[in-house]
């Protein structure tokens, strides 16, 4: 039979649904035209109020589609009613300050900080910023009519309503995959990993540490959409992220126990093998609590194993004679231990995620010290973590206040009309380098020019003809909003332009000079955001990120030390927080941010560099927790040597920090650092006090694998770009050839 022709509209769908699956883009159209065009015709027409009229359908605007509002729509809903209050405060504010050019740009530069600034909550503030400095920006011009307040904010109230009815009721969009099943997904995987460390020869468990090192890849959060990262400051967001980090530890700590399990000289199994099994047992337990059916995980019988398995351990250590631990087994102690710690972490972030109350049968792990402090207090040390210049953050706070004040000046000593227009392109334009908004403008300007030239048809043709304008709006509005997404910002700045024309042509006769005002404000407003963005932190991202991965390397060396001589009883801690702890925070920011941005090199391999400092920091938390306030180690020759292998990795960390910073490869000689940790300053006599060298040995162990770590990181600063080949496979090769 011949085969069916497919019609236009059919095609046109199966075009559609290739681009967008879930038509997610088109649902969002439909549903922000629904609300804003009922909005502005109900307030137009039938109240009579052009005021009113604007702020319902901009209000509209500004949250359904310069907003990325996600979730489910419980979620989604809450957001926008907080947002209301937030919104209308704002709008007031915009409203008084009007009256003077002063006032107007000095609001404007506050307004414009604070709004950008309080992304460091997370992505549901990070989602909001954009529609939130409209709300701004939309009544700061003139003309000054504090008398209007009321109707502003009444047509505000009736956008942002309708903009709820429509997401719960018209077409709502499908709730995102929730990232805490990717949590629980990967906790199982890991947890059938355990269960078969050394039960089966190595070759038939290769696929298995491939896929579990995919999954463990998919828990970073550079792999998850920046709206749906857990990276706000509340202890559900905390949870989350914590839970992924310790997920990961776990996985990468297996695949090293289960090469190290192989090898001739490992341990006896029966060692680890009841520790492992309660590591499994919490991993199921976190597993069932993350979605939904299961009570929380406690760490109570985790506890309990890891001090019998510590027990057993400095038991095997007394029963060894010569050679107290060889290698291997030295590193298979820490990494098992690094397992069990990292178990009990998780078990506390998970608690932490699904709401539930501190855990009764076990104190928190350090890593978890945000179980037991406040939101309030969780909300104060972000905001303050970040006000230094070496935020991302902050940088793009002040560019972005400092583009929108000095484009509010403009807009008053040039005497642009329709102002609004120059501080919304700077706003939408305005990118975290200045390579990246200079590849926003030519598309912008080209899209804009193009929107202009079919407005001012629109407009010459219609002329007065006001109810064509009103038949026009909802159509070309689904088009202009699903424009962009699909098919690419030219599309969608040329739709917005035609909009703002059909728009404004109902509120005040216009002619095609309309068009014409639209693209010089866009022009304008462009170049303003481009100027600031090459005056402030032109390079964004990347001109931090050596920065602040040499800040990193070099906190790690000086925490090093301070966790070896801590553990060796030369000193303790210090109480303040560990520096690098705040740094690898910075670091990872950085990282996300220079990862969305175009025309770098990536001739280092940044993520080596930030797991390396990830590991150094959560490791050494692991140690100090495990051997906290003890006397000196009894043989004094033997703290020495591993006082002296201390600073030796710590040196090697350092050099490497100086060779980032001057953008040079590396060579501190990490080969020749393992050679020398391969043997330890540990003998039989030493075997009569096996809990002193426990700690020695969990020492030592701990200098090797950073001495890895090091080596990883000489080979990431030299990366061959190898796009054909899978970096899981990647790394499983460099780990076969003695990583």
């Amino acid at each position: 039979m011949p085969k069916p022709v497919s019609t236009a509209p059919g095609r046109l769908v199966a075009w559609v649904r290739r681009r967008d699956p879930e038509l997610r883009a088109v649902r969002a159209a439909v549903r922000v035209t629904a609300a804003a065009c009922l909005g502005f015709y109900l307030c137009r027409y039938l109240l009579g109020d052009a005021v009113m009229a604007t702020y319902a359908v901009f209000g509209t605007i500004a949250l359904g589609a310069l907003s990325d509002v996600f979730g489910p729509p419980s979620v989604r809903t809450r957001v926008y009613l907080l947002a209301l209050p937030a919104a209308a405060a704002l709008v007031a504010v915009g409203t008084m300050l009007a009256a003077h050019t002063v006032t107007a740009v000095l609001g404007m530069l506050v307004v414009g900080f604070l709004v950008a600034y309080a992304g460091v909550g997370g992505p549901r503030l990070i989602g909001l910023v954009n529609g939130m400095q409209l709300f701004y920006i939309l009544p700061c011009f003139p003309p000054y009519a504090p008398e209007t307040l009321p109707q502003r904010l009444v047509g505000l109230g009736i956008g942002v309503g309708l903009l709820i009815l429509a997401d719960r009721l018209l077409w709502p969009a499908p709730a995102p995959p929730a990232f805490c099943t990717r949590i629980a997904d990967t906790a199982d995987l890991v947890a059938t990993y355990l269960a078969k460390v050394r039960l089966h020869p190595e070759a038939e468990q290769v696929e298995l540490r491939k896929s579990t090192l995919e999954a463990l890849e998919g828990l970073r959060l550079t792999a998850v959409p920046v709206p749906q990262r857990p990276t706000g400051p509340g202890h559900r967001d905390r949870g989350l992220t914590h839970a992924a980090g310790a997920i990961r530890i776990i996985g990468a700590r297996t695949a090293v126990l289960d090469e190290l399990m192989h090898s001739p000289d490992a341990p006896p199994a029966e060692l680890t093998s009841a520790l492992l099994a309660a590591v499994r047992t919490s991993l199921t337990e976190v597993s069932a609590a993350l979605r939904g059916r299961g009570p929380a995980p406690v760490a109570g019988p985790l506890m309990a194993m890891i001090e019998t398995y510590l027990e057993q351990r400095a038991g095997w250590i007394a029963r060894r004679g010569d050679n107290v631990e060889l290698p291997n087994g030295l590193r298979a102690g820490v990494a098992a231990l690094a397992i069990a710690e990292s178990t009990r972490g998780l078990v506390a972030a998970a608690r932490a995620a699904v709401g539930a109350a501190p855990d009764d049968t076990a104190d928190p792990p350090p890593t978890a010290w945000y179980t037991t402090t406040s939101t309030a207090r969780l909300w104060r040390g972000r905001l303050l973590s970040h006000l230094t210049p070496r935020s991302v953050y902050l940088q793009n706070a002040v560019r972005l206040a400092l583009g929108l004040a000095v484009a509010r000046a403009a807009v008053d000593v040039f005497d642009l009309s329709h102002g609004m227009w120059v501080l919304l392109a700077t706003l939408t334009l305005m990118r975290t380098s200045l390579i990246a908004s200079g590849a926003a403008l030519v598309p912008a300007f080209t899209g804009t020019l193009v929107g202009a030239g079919l407005g001012a048809g629109l407009l010459t043709v219609i002329g007065g003809h006001g109810g064509v304008y009103a038949v026009m709006l909802p159509v070309v509005m689904v088009l202009a909003f699903a424009a962009g997404p699909l098919l690419g910002p030219p599309y969608g700045q040329a739709g917005f332009t035609v909009v703002v024309a059909l728009l404004f042509a109902q509120v005040s006769p216009a002619t095609w000079q309309l068009a014409g005002s639209r693209l010089l404000d866009v022009v304008a407003g462009g170049l303003i955001g481009a100027a600031i963005g090459a005056a402030v932190w032109p390079r964004g991202g990347a001109g931090e990120i050596r920065r602040i991965a040499e800040q990193a390397l070099r906190a790690g060396a000086d925490e090093l030390v301070s966790t070896v001589d801590a553990v060796g009883g030369v000193c303790r801690l210090p109480p303040s927080p560990p520096r690098l702890g705040r740094l690898s925070m910075l670091f990872e920011n950085t990282y996300s941010q220079y990862r969305s941005e175009p025309g770098h090199s990536h001739d280092v391999d940044w993520l080596s560099v930030l797991s390396v400092v990830h590991r150094l920091a959560n490791d050494a938390q692991v140690l100090t927790s495990r051997h906290p306030e003890l006397d000196p180690l009894p043989w004094p020759g033997v703290a020495d040597r591993i006082d002296g292998a201390a600073r030796d990795v710590a040196t090697g960390y350092r050099e490497v920090a100086d060779a980032i910073a001057a953008r040079r490869p590396s060579d501190c000689g990490s080969t020749a650092l393992l050679a020398r940790l391969r043997s330890h300053p540990l003998t039989a006599r030493f075997a009569t006090e096996p809990h002193a060298a426990l700690r020695a040995l969990d020492a030592w162990g701990w200098l090797q694998a950073l001495s890895h770590d090091l080596d990883r990181v000489e080979r990431a600063m030299s990366y061959p770009v190898e796009p054909a080949r899978p970096p899981v496979l990647a790394r499983l090769t460099r780990s076969r050839a003695g990583d």
